[in-house]
């Protein structure tokens, strides 16, 4: 399978801040990349920048961890990095144009969230697992493009 997962995913598998989902996060990482699990490990560029540069830097463990689990599913070419330039200009307009709402029906996503929702839209992309924990924000995109949400 493959799996896509959102930036509170990674912070809290590469962080200890959260005693509570970093549990979670590596629980969920063990059950499906460890043991012989062979599923593919989708990570959207946007969602790179946002938890290596904000949370994960600043924990030398983190980094550390990420670095080994990192190399060992790109070795066995089971990481892949999602391009987002095809998602950029379309996720900005959509930023863009929410101002134009009603305020009552105002939407205030991150350019990465819509950006990420652009992706879970498009059918080209196989995932098959989206891991967040801000379901919220995102469980209608799964909902209507039948990716299941984790």
């Amino acid at each position: 399978m493959n799996i896509c997962v959102d930036t509170g995913f990674l912070i809290s598998l590469y962080s200890e801040k959260d005693p509570r989902r970093h549990s979670k996060a590596e629980s969920m990482f063990v059950q499906y990349f460890e043991n012989g699990i062979q599923n593919k490990l989708l990570i959207p560029w946007p969602i790179l920048y946002e938890a290596v540069a904000t949370k994960i830097t600043k924990n030398q463990k983190g980094m550390e961890t990420l670095n080994r689990d990192w190399k060992t599913l790109h070795m066995q070419g089971r990481l892949e990095l999602i391009d987002d330039k095809p998602f950029r200009d379309k996720a900005l307009d959509e930023s863009f144009e929410e101002t134009l709402r009603d305020p009552h029906h105002y939407r205030g996503l991150s350019l990465t969230d819509r950006v990420i929702r652009n992706m879970l839209s498009e059918p080209n992309l196989k995932i098959d697992y989206f891991f967040t924990f801000n379901t919220r924000d995102f469980i209608d995109v799964c909902k209507r493009f039948n990716r299941a949400m984790i």
